[in-house]
């Protein structure tokens, strides 16, 4: 089973879709309930899991073997590092002890090594 961890969205959703059609097993996990029905109608299963919510995601983890990522970007009016590490912490903390046995993390608009770089740094 993949898992897409923001699977409604622009690259989630076309990796879903493409999995979908080369007849593999995917969850695709959205916090809007609303996509719900598309997906399943497309032979999806469904997860609507707050990104925060480590046991919630976990429970979702052990249902799969691999996992494709976008860790969601904080909102511009935030303090981008600090809710993206959030995020980040929380999605590592559900994989420990979870049956995923490979992870792919992308990136929207890039990913640096480095110190000071702000949210870009955390996607590296």
């Amino acid at each position: 089973m993949h898992i897409i961890l923001g699977g409604t969205g622009n690259i989630g959703s076309a990796l879903a879709g493409t999995l979908l059609d080369l007849g593999e097993a995917v969850t695709v996990v959205s916090h809007d309930e609303k996509k719900r029905a598309e997906w399943e109608e497309k032979g999806a299963k469904f997860a609507r899991v707050d990104v925060l919510n480590v046991e919630g995601l976990r429970e979702v983890f052990n249902t799969g073997e691999r996992l494709f990522m976008l860790n969601p970007p904080a909102a511009p009016s935030s303090n981008t590092v600090e809710e993206e590490q959030k995020t980040l912490n929380a999605i590592l903390a559900a994989l420990e002890g979870s049956g995923i046995q490979k992870v792919v993390a992308e990136s929207t608009y890039g990913a640096q090594p480095g110190n000071g770089l702000g949210d870009l740094e955390k996607q590296h």
